[in-house]
């Protein structure tokens, strides 16, 4: 599917009230509250302001970015990052893939660590200077990657799924005027070789089945402590019905409110020992009936 992007704004419809005006104020919050009480047309226009090199990229529509997209490109981490117009690019192509505003910053987040980690490794100063040698000798160092087993896996999401998806869809000469502004993908089977992914997964099953275990241990305790309520049911049961005979009798007087105050408790009682029928799979012990 090829997206059309919608004509931007001209520079005399890029007039913002002053009020409205994001690059007048200061503060991140302020920022986005200006950016969210602006139209798609006029944030894409701000975004293309700021990006120039961005205007007419293929298939790419601005109008999807949301407020607070462009308040990361323009204001937060990805504008001060060295790769801010290859994540800017990212962030269009997210946008237009559907992805929702708080995935996509939590992705933009994940995507910045990985290139920073890379830059402090091997010194790059462009996205373009990662080679596949420096991914393979970033990989071997195995404890390392250890700690990179979610961003990694968001990156490869980000850049290898989406991006790559977006870069199929070019055209030859578009992805020769643009490729220059595409983040680099992670080398083929490099999570399946380098990031030990199989290992946290076995550590998290472990984990949910010894906290299974302590369950399935404490299992019979709390069916005997349900069973031990019966006795003292039955013997509520018994002492009701006693009082009842003793009222009819005539040998006992109740107060006027007695009847209406044992009701409540009888229905307390009966919804009690349904909740801990329904959780035994033997049901109501023998002799035992409702009120």
């Amino acid at each position: 599917m090829i997206i059309e992007p919608r004509p931007l704004p001209t520079a005399t419809t890029l007039e913002i009230p002053s009020e409205r005006d994001p690059r007048l104020v200061t503060g991140r919050n302020t920022r986005l509250d200006r950016l969210a009480q602006l139209s798609p047309a006029q944030r894409a226009a701000l975004v293309l302001e700021r990006y120039p090199e961005l205007d007419g990229l293929p298939n790419c529509d601005w109008h999807q970015l949301s407020a607070r997209a462009c308040s990361n490109v323009l204001y937060g981490g990805s504008s001060r990052h060295f790769a801010r117009v290859e994540l800017t690019v990212l962030a269009g192509v997210l946008a237009c893939a559907g992805v929702s505003p708080a995935y996509a910053l939590d992705v933009d987040i994940c995507v910045r660590s990985v290139l920073d980690l890379l830059q402090q490794r091997f010194g790059i100063t462009t996205t373009q200077a990662i080679t596949r040698e420096m991914w393979e000798a970033w990989g071997r160092d195995t404890d390392h990657m250890r700690t990179l087993i979610t961003r990694l896996r968001k990156y490869a999401a980000a850049v290898n799924h989406h991006l790559g998806d977006y870069r199929e869809r070019l055209s030859r000469e578009d992805l020769a005027r643009i490729g220059h502004l595409l983040l680099p993908q992670l080398p083929k089977q490099f999570r399946y070789r380098y990031v030990p992914e199989a290992e946290q997964r076995a550590a998290a099953q472990r984990q949910r089945k010894a906290k299974t275990d302590v369950v399935s241990e404490c299992a019979t305790a709390i069916l005997a402590l349900m069973m031990a309520r019966y006795p003292s049911m039955d013997r509520f049961i018994h002492w009701y019905r006693q009082q009842l005979e003793h009222i009819e009798a005539g040998r006992l007087s109740i107060p006027a409110d007695w009847c209406m105050r044992m009701t409540n408790w009888i229905c307390l009682v009966n919804r009690a020992r349904m909740r801990s029928t329904s959780r035994t799979s033997s049901g109501v012990p023998a002799g035992s009936d409702w009120i």
